[in-house]
């Protein structure tokens, strides 16, 4: 089983919430990923975005208050623009 690392506040946010969307420099396949600390999660591949407008959708359930914030910590982890963002959906197991 792979894992995923979030920030502790995002990683309180998915505990809390159950879903989050996460925009990751690696393409990676649909799996059961642990996060440290707090179990067992679904990650889905949800393709890629370009622009800080394609995650309007996602917002609410990415852990950020407004699109600027997330578009801005994601530019802080992946500085090239040349590089492909992709959009995962990481959801609790169907307990």
């Amino acid at each position: 089983m792979g894992s995923m690392s979030f920030l502790p506040e995002l990683k309180n946010f998915l505990k809390v919430n159950k879903t989050i969307y996460t925009v990751r420099r690696y393409k990676m396949p649909a799996a059961v990923v642990a996060v440290e600390g707090i179990g067992r999660y679904k990650r889905l591949p949800m393709g890629t975005i370009e622009t800080k407008e394609d995650l309007l959708p996602y917002v609410m359930q990415s852990g950020f208050n407004k699109v600027e914030d997330w578009w801005a910590k994601i530019e802080y982890f992946i500085p090239d623009p040349k590089d492909i963002k992709y959009l995962y959906e990481v959801k609790v197991l169907d307990e």
